[in-house]
């Protein structure tokens, strides 16, 4: 990914962030309830930041081609995967156990599998070792935590799975304008099925924030959940996109202006969007 593009495009997004009402809520049922989640979102909040306007960025680079877009998912099949796998392995842990019980209607892995074979072909097989070093380490750790500290796959669980159900209508809706995708084609691992995401993500919080840990066990949970986005920021720039800047500029154009669309027609962030345009001819 081209820096100068990505840098002069993140202070746009945060626009369209802002202007669309996507900060993150504070909302819930009283501060006993959100304690937990309230903490993570505060431990996080500024690499949070960072890490949204990377992957949003990097994703509007890959709207310009297929392929583009199917090796930048490629790269977190592999974490979503290895979050699940783990999950479901310690679903008896004690604090994992009612996280368990989303498991059947949260599971991201299985979906993008059906999404990368869309856009990399119906041949396409995971492969960790064709990752860079930042995918296959993000791997490693988490069967480390999965077999010393497996309360510490809660933060990967819940940051990840609530990144996708905040974030993804809109990506969804990005993907599927920006590359001309058939409706529902190479989208499925934004789709929940017979319940609201609304719905979903108070059930999903109140689940989180009824976990009970002892003082020692909630701080190790609150540090893991800022080398969430510490890694996962490392993986989005390591991720490998060879993209020409000319069709960089023209995905950033075609999308652009949707986004603003979606933010009330926000003049500034057109102009934003041309002027990194025009720089990346």
């Amino acid at each position: 990914l081209h820096s100068a593009v990505m840098e002069a495009l993140c202070p746009y997004l945060w626009l369209f962030q802002k202007s669309n009402g996507s900060s993150r809520a504070h909302g819930g049922n009283g501060d006993d309830e959100e304690a937990l989640t309230t903490a993570m979102r505060k431990r996080t909040r500024a690499i949070h930041d960072v890490s949204d306007k990377l992957v949003n960025a990097k994703l509007l680079m890959a709207f310009s081609d297929r392929k583009a877009y199917g090796d930048a998912v490629s790269h977190f099949y592999y974490i979503f995967d290895a979050i699940e796998r783990h999950l479901e392995l310690n679903k008896h842990e004690n604090g994992l156990k009612n996280i368990a019980t989303f498991l059947s209607i949260m599971s991201r892995a299985e979906r993008m599998k059906s999404d990368l074979r869309y856009f990399l072909g119906a041949d396409w097989k995971p492969d960790i070792k064709s990752m860079p070093e930042s995918v296959r380490k993000y791997v490693a750790y988490i069967e480390e935590l999965s077999r010393e500290r497996p309360i510490c796959l809660l933060p990967y669980l819940y940051h990840n799975w609530m990144a996708i159900l905040a974030g993804g209508q809109i990506i969804r809706r990005l993907a599927t304008h920006g590359m001309g995708l058939p409706s529902g084609n190479g989208v499925s691992m934004f789709a929940f099925d017979g319940e609201t995401r609304a719905s979903l993500k108070r059930r999903f919080k109140a689940s989180v924030c009824s976990i009970k840990l002892d003082s020692e066990t909630r701080k190790q949970v609150l540090d893991e959940s800022a080398k969430v986005f510490v890694q996962n920021n490392l993986v989005i720039r390591t991720a490998r996109m060879r993209i020409s800047k000319s069709a960089q500029a023209k995905a950033i154009c075609k999308c652009g202006t949707m986004l603003a669309g979606i933010a009330g027609g926000t003049i500034i962030l057109i102009l934003g969007v041309a002027h990194v345009a025009i720089s990346c001819l």
